[in-house]
Order: structure tokens, then sequence, then C-alpha cells
């Protein structure tokens, strides 16, 4: 067996999660680049509500096939640079591309601004699955034990809060400081240098990591992707993906909500989205070191149903403030923070790998990339129907502007939250239902 990793390979590995600024990017200022509130004075909805989530639909259509055959493919994988470098590195470049072409969309007549969003956003998916997937499948790919696995789970899980936090937090500040009174050409200026930040984080971790010459080099025989349904198609491998898949809807929900909540509920200025961000993913980070020691101690069951229940507790009081009270969302937004720690960072990534790692080495093949192809397709998934239900659900009981286009209303912002908090009931219900044990009966 090898050596443990090293202090710097950890960082390293961390460093290439830098994809997840774009991840945020997507999730927090498309909708509202193409579907801004109506105290926004600086832009104008591009699309319907209803546009805007067929073009996503279809988008991913276009990506539904792509997460788990990267993730086969990567599997069958050996080149000199390892399982899932050639993929990452394929993928890195494009993908900061597609992620700038989203706010420059073709606006000659609705129908171009529609194919524009449909086509760059499929490409869009396909090149993040050609980075997430063979990333995430590192981990058991690098690393020999549980402990080396929990930890290392936790250090992505540590930059990835500090990325997400990047694109949550820098907007704010940015947007009026490259754009003044234009909103519009500062959130282009934006997306463009975190996107750039994002890639390069990408590819300083493929080439100081060296797969190749810390990979656990495990023997497996690879099987053919018909195959592989016999050793993942297992209950509780089915409800850990249901789990996972309704906590990720309710979790986009919920971070999709910040700027529509700030400016319309809590009625203040977007700088306030900045400090909302760092109290709910500062809590997140405070909590690393706890989740990390008392997943040790007990399952990660136990912990991620703690975790989720924080969630809904905080969440539900979110629907009681409004401008008068808004000082409590602060201290609302520390709670659900707390509760993300375990379930929204540290856990996807850890119990897949165990998941992973025993059928391995119960079976001696290699469906690492697989797996994690498939957490990507349902997280993916998550996201389609977040976005769905966000771009309808925002506008009710808005009026229709001189081009028959809605904005977000409170009303809306207020039920897209209490959707958000029965998808976290959902998955808490799945998650009870999973066995104690990670690896158990696979």
């Amino acid at each position: 067996m090898k050596s443990r990793l090293s202090k710097g390979k950890y960082w390293i590995y961390g460093i290439g999660v830098s994809y997840f600024i774009m991840d945020q990017l997507f999730n927090q200022w498309l909708p509202y680049y193409y579907l801004p509130p109506k105290e926004e004075t600086g832009l104008s909805p591009l699309l319907p509500a209803g546009l805007i989530t067929l073009a996503l639909v279809l988008s991913r259509f276009i990506d539904a096939v792509s997460d788990p055959l990267v993730g086969y493919l990567s599997d069958k994988t050996n080149s000199k640079w390892g399982k899932r470098t050639p993929f990452i590195a394929l993928g890195g470049i494009p993908l900061g591309f597609t992620m700038v072409l989203f706010f420059f969309p073709v606006k000659m007549t609705t129908m171009t601004t529609f194919i524009s969003l449909t086509i760059v956003g499929g490409l869009f998916f396909i090149f993040y699955t050609m980075v997430g997937g063979p990333y995430n499948a590192l981990i058991p790919d690098i690393t020999n034990s549980k402990e080396e696995r929990l930890d290392l789970s936790t250090v992505q899980s540590v930059f990835r809060l500090v990325f997400t936090a990047v694109a949550m937090v820098l907007p704010g500040l940015l947007i009026p400081l490259l754009g003044g009174d234009n909103t519009e050409k500062g959130l282009r200026l934006t997306i463009i240098l975190l996107s750039i930040i994002a890639v390069l984080g990408i590819y300083i971790c493929i080439f100081f990591l060296d797969e190749k010459n810390i990979s656990n080099n495990k023997i497996t025989e690879s099987v053919k992707f018909k195959e592989s349904s016999k050793y993942i198609l297992k209950k509780d491998i089915v409800i850990y993906f249901a789990a996972f898949f309704f906590f990720f809807v309710g979790f986009n929900l919920l971070r999709g909500m910040i700027n529509y909540y700030v400016v319309s509920i809590m009625q203040k200025p977007k700088g306030i989205i900045t400090l909302i961000s760092v109290i709910l993913f500062g809590s997140a980070a405070l909590c690393f070191p706890i989740t990390n020691k008392l997943s040790k101690k007990y399952s990660y069951k136990k912990v991620i149903i703690v975790d989720i229940i924080i969630l809904i507790l905080g969440g539900s009081g979110l629907l009681f403030i409004d401008s008068q009270n808004s000082l409590l969302a602060y201290v609302l937004f520390f709670i659900c923070g707390t509760g993300l720690s375990g379930a929204a960072f540290i856990f996807p990534q850890a119990m897949i790998s165990e998941i992973a790692v025993s059928i391995s080495g119960r079976h001696k093949v290699s469906v690492e990339g697989l797996l994690f192809g498939i957490q990507g397709f349902f997280l993916k998934m998550a996201f389609l129907v977040q976005q769905a239900i966000q771009l309808n659900v925002l506008v009710i009981g808005s009026e229709k502007d001189s081009e028959g286009l809605k904005y977000a209303t409170s009303q809306g912002i207020y039920a897209a939250i209490a959707i958000s908090l029965a998808f976290f009931v959902l998955s808490l219900f799945f998650y009870l239902l999973k066995k104690e044990k990670e690896d158990s009966e696979l």
C-alpha cells in the first residue's frame, strides 16, 4: 500500500475544484441575467420564463448521456497521464469559454436568444461533465483508506466552499466597480474574470497533481457499459442517489434565491448579497472540522440527517422574514450554513467514494468514474428541476410588462423557498431509508 498522500497533494487536488466558480455563477447569475427582478433597473428580461426553462431542458437532453459515458470511458482509459487527467485537460478551456458565452446571447429576436441559450447550455454541460466527473473520480483513485477519502473530500469541500464564496461574494463588489451604472457591462466583465480564475485552477491541479504516479493502481478489470448495471442498480445505491437528488434540488433552490431574497424580501442593496453569502458559507466552513471529526466517530448517515434537519429549521424561518424584521435573516442564513457543511460539501464525494471502493474491492471491477458520472447526472438533473421550478414560480403574481414579459415577485420568492424545504424533507426521508454503512450489501 502506498504511503499517505502528502499535504501538498491534498491542497493541489483541492485547487482543481475551482470549476465550481462557474457552477455558482450559472446557478446564481444566469437566472438573474435572463429574468431579473423588477427592482433591478440595470437589466431587462431577455426571455419569458417558459422559454428559459425549455432552453435549459433541451440543453440537458443534449448532455443527458455524457455524465455516465464520460465516467465509463475514463474508467477504461489508461494513458501516460492517467485515467482522469486527459478528460479534465480537454474540457477545462471550453468550459470557461461557454460560461462567458451565456452572458453574450444573440439578442436579435426572442427566437435567436432562445436558440443561443440552448446551444451554449448544451456545450457548457458537456464540458462541465468532462471536468467534474473525472476530477471527483480521482478521490478513490489516489487514496487508500476511508480516512484518507474523508480527509480528501473535506479538503475538496474547503476549496469548493472558497470558490463558491468567491463566485457569490465578488460579483456584488465587482459589478458596480467594473460597470458603474451599466449593470450588464459589469456583470459580463465579472463573469470573464472569474471564469479565467476557474480555468487556471483546473490546469494547476492536473499539471501538479501527477495522477499517474500517485494513483493507487488497484488491480481491476473494465466491464461493458451494460454489465456495469448489475453492480450499480443495488437498492441502497438507488436510495442514496434519490436522497442526493432531492437534497440538491432543495439546496440549489435555496442558494438560487439569495439574490432575489436580498433585493425583494429584505429590500437591501445588492452589496448585502455579499454579506449574506459570507454568512451562509462561512458558517459551513466553521463546521467542516466538526463534521470531519463526527464522521470518523459516527456513520455518515447519522451526521447528514442532523444536517438536513438543521437546514429545514433554518429555511423555515426565512418564510417569516420581511423588510421590517430582516435582521433575523442573517441569523437564519447562519443556521442554514451549519447544515450545509456535510450534506452539501463533504458527504457527496465521501459517500460515493466508499460505494465505489466497496464495489471495486469486492468484484475487482473499475466503476469509480461511472458512479461519479451517474452522481453528476443526478446533480445536473437537480439543477434542471431547480431552474424549471425557480423560473416559473418566481413570476407568481407578476403582471406582464409592455413587452409581455414578467418579473420576479416576493410571492414567488417565498413559494420557491417553501418548495426547497419540501425537497429537503424528501431527501431526509430517503436518507432515513439508507443503511448505516456506506458499503453495505454492495
